[in-house]
């Protein structure tokens, strides 16, 4: 029996973690341990692993850790601050199969830590490859991102659907509510009654949220001539301070936008190797933020051995499910990956198929003229672009026609 290596599974808590230490023969060191979020915990889990290599002979630890949420980050940190410990950061749908397989019917925190334990020394996997410090940052601001575009949409809708009740002339001519100027003025101004009141003179710029607005002369005409054309409708006084307080939002939601955006780029520009802008922005139909969204959740390109492993990486493989002569299902993605750079690989296939020229869109067209359904056509491209990007950053070279041909 081989006690030069213990297994150490850690079910991971929001106060505290419990932690079990198994040997190759899979019976434990200690029956269980629980140590608190905090330095005071860790020294504890440090202490009684160090008891054990003292004891028994171990040398090294291989431990598993499952992904969930936040609560396991600050222990993987500190765990990767050891030689001695190999630290896996496990997917919990692998655990949770494990566990069901089993036959097990408890489920606690103690038996989750024995399970990842129990996993660990079956299946040995091999230890997490994590990602230079700025590329984690990036994935994090791009996931808070992600969030408040999410949220800039759904008050955006929220105002398209006030507006229309109050100054439908306004909500149909104005489609884009991006725009600051526009948004600026609904903050002062909701319906064509005040419009007919407001001094344009005196607010020709608006303060809102700290920043400065100017309307431009001929965008204060064509408000003032939509007002004046307007058809008078029932006036409804609860609907003027929503739409006053959605434009404030979106307004800050666009600014905390902006500051986001700003924080990757400066991130970038000092730790890129390739520089500032990322060199996936080279590719037509890919924009910047796309770029530093699949540059930095790839990492280094180095850590995977094959285009095979990119792909399932980010769930861009296809799953079969077939069985003897009976069972043919439909192909589908796996999506076990990253789906927010899915969600981008998505929107810059949905730009670049829209350009004839482009490798992409002769690739889509193709697809599409062989009988093949247009989303099917469209994962394709999104799976050769991802080839693409790889092969860019494995080779540290912008992007050629000759990539996609």
């Amino acid at each position: 029996m081989n006690t030069s290596i213990a297994y150490l599974g850690i079910d991971a808590g929001k106060s505290f973690h419990v932690a079990c230490v198994k040997n190759s023969a899979k019976r434990s060191f200690i029956p269980s341990l629980t140590f608190t979020d905090d330095q005071k915990g860790y020294d504890q889990l440090r202490h009684c692993l160090d008891s054990l290599k003292d004891k028994h002979g171990i040398t090294l630890f291989a431990a598993g850790i499952e992904s969930t949420g936040t609560y396991h980050v600050k222990v993987v940190e500190y765990l990767r601050t050891y030689s001695d410990i190999h630290l896996t950061v496990l997917n919990p749908l692998q655990t949770s199969h494990y566990l069901k397989s089993d036959l097990r019917r408890a489920a606690t925190d103690k038996v989750s830590a024995e399970v990842i334990a129990l996993f660990m020394a079956e299946k040995t996997p091999a230890p997490t490859t994590f990602l230079p410090e700025e590329y984690e940052t990036i994935k994090h601001l791009v996931h808070h991102l992600h969030s408040l575009s999410k949220q800039k949409t759904a008050s955006i809708n929220r105002l398209r659907e006030h507006l229309a009740l109050v100054w439908p002339e306004f909500e149909r001519t104005y489609h884009d509510y991006n725009t600051k100027q526009i948004l600026a003025l609904l903050t002062l101004v909701q319906t064509p009654d005040k419009i007919a009141a407001f001094d344009f003179v005196a607010h020709k710029k608006i303060t809102s949220s700290g920043s400065v607005y100017t309307l431009r002369a001929d965008f204060i005409e064509a408000v003032k001539d939509l007002a004046a054309h307007s058809q008078r409708r029932f006036s409804r006084s609860a609907t003027e301070p929503i739409i006053k307080s959605l434009a404030e939002e979106i307004l800050f939601l666009l600014h905390q936008i902006d500051q986001i955006t700003e924080s990757m780029r400066d991130i970038f520009a000092r730790h890129s190797v390739t520089g500032h802008p990322p060199l996936l922005a080279t590719i037509q139909g890919v924009g910047e933020e796309a770029a530093m969204v699949v540059t930095a959740h790839i990492g280094d390109p180095q850590r995977f051995s094959s285009v095979k492993q990119v792909v399932a990486c980010f769930g861009m493989n296809p799953g079969v499910k077939e069985s003897g002569t009976s069972i043919h299902g439909k192909r589908h993605l796996q999506k076990k990956g990253n789906a927010l750079v899915r969600y981008y690989l998505f929107n810059c296939v949905l730009t670049m198929i829209r350009y004839p020229e482009h490798p992409i869109a002769k690739f889509y067209h193709r697809l599409c003229e062989q009988g093949k359904p247009k989303m099917v056509a469209m994962i394709a491209c999104m799976k050769k672009l991802l080839i693409i990007m790889f092969t860019m950053l494995r080779s540290n070279t912008p992007f050629s026609m000759s990539y996609a041909s």
